[in-house]
């Protein structure tokens, strides 16, 4: 059984391995321990038994925007719903506990896979952000409304 909750300090040097296993430029261990003090309750993990599987980290951005930082699921684990459990977890934080009106991330533009991913998941790309992670490796900004102006929350 997959279990999604806070991420706990003791947690970290998992994460890091899910981090390391994930990108080729990976997160230094130090700064996610610095977002793990800054992030509050925007640091999820996904376990399966008591092996971390997953994470997804967020922040809070001018009051009102949700900024998905991060987000990794082990490899063998992916295409089994984690990521979405996660998403799904950090946007309900999102709107409910901080009253985000939307959630964007930031993609490498050839991440074929994670584009679609988060278009599943109702993303939809609004610009390219030249150079983001580096000479000509851009970035896909993409952005989803937490809010139906119809009738309220989704």
């Amino acid at each position: 059984m997959i279990i999604i909750s806070d991420a706990r300090e003791e947690d970290l040097p998992e994460i890091y391995d899910v981090e390391l296993e994930s990108f080729d430029n990976p997160y230094p261990f130090s700064l996610l321990r610095a977002y793990y003090y800054i992030s509050g309750d925007l640091f999820i993990v996904a376990k399966s038994g008591d092996k971390v599987i997953g994470y997804i980290l967020g922040i809070i951005q001018f009051g009102y925007r949700g900024h998905i930082v991060s987000i990794a699921v082990k490899k063998d684990k992916r295409g089994s719903g984690i990521g979405t459990k996660l998403i799904s977890e950090l946007e309900n934080r999102f709107k409910l506990a901080y009253h985000c009106i939307h959630s964007y991330l930031e993609v490498y533009y050839k991440n074929i896979s994670a584009i679609n991913f988060y278009i599943k998941n109702g993303y939809k790309a609004v610009r390219i952000q030249k150079d983001y992670y580096g000479r000509e490796k851009h970035a896909i900004i993409m952005i989803k409304s937490l809010y139906d102006h119809q009738n309220g929350f989704e």
